[in-house]
């Protein structure tokens, strides 16, 4: 025990630096989730074809291949038509294309829950659509999509670590290089496990809390 308290000492801090980065790739794909996942949703249920259709084979595209496949293909792969990303950039791209996708299909089920007669009785006094959307269906919406959503931050945390594979120094990098120089890696693994626990726990008793506040007694 003694030994584990020395290393994580020497060790803890700087994983602890890579916690930073790891919610500011979080903070900042979530904001590009949440816009394209609006966007992307209302495409999935507007009455033009060819945007359902768009929409559709973006989202199937993103859940039909691995994600990291798709932070290569955009870190890697865009140099061949001469774009070139910084590390931090590509990862933030990558986790804000598959985060809407997701998110997408989110917004569109709370949309939907709400009941259609809303609408038509906005309608029907003369709001124009975008207008009942924004302050009648939405507001709604935001409730019903409020448990679902924060389970899906917890998992937007965990894959920021796929951003290790092209050395942005978050939670997971900084973990893989203190294991080498250290050669404990239980040990410091452990230490990334805590960080991840405790960023990620307090996020999966709010969607608990929020769930059953949903559920009518």
């Amino acid at each position: 025990m003694l030994d584990f308290l020395n290393l994580a000492q020497l060790y803890f801090p700087y994983i602890l630096r890579g916690a930073i980065v790891t919610l500011e790739l979080t903070v900042l794909a979530l904001i590009g989730s949440i816009v394209l996942g609006l966007l992307t949703a209302f495409a999935r249920m507007s009455k033009q074809r060819w945007l359902r259709a768009a929409a559709g084979t973006y989202i199937e595209l993103i859940r039909a291949t691995p994600a990291l496949l798709q932070l290569f293909i955009i870190y890697f792969g865009l140099t061949s038509f001469d774009i070139r990303l910084d590390p931090f950039s590509a990862a933030v791209l990558t986790l804000g294309l598959i985060g809407g996708a997701y998110a997408a299909e989110v917004f569109r089920a709370g949309i939907e829950a709400v009941d259609r007669g809303q609408y038509e009785a906005a309608r029907s006094l003369g709001m124009p659509s975008p207008l009942a959307m924004r302050r009648i269906i939405l507001p709604q919406a935001a409730v019903l999509i409020l448990p679902p959503f924060t389970n899906f931050v917890i998992a937007m945390v965990k894959d920021t670590s796929l951003a290790l594979t092209i050395a942005v120094p978050e939670i997971m990098y900084r973990s893989y290089d203190a294991a080498s120089q250290s050669f404990r890696s239980l040990e410091i693994y452990v230490m990334a496990g805590i960080i991840y626990v405790a960023i990620c726990l307090p996020l999966s008793q709010l969607a608990k809390g929020l769930e059953r506040r949903r559920v009518p007694r």
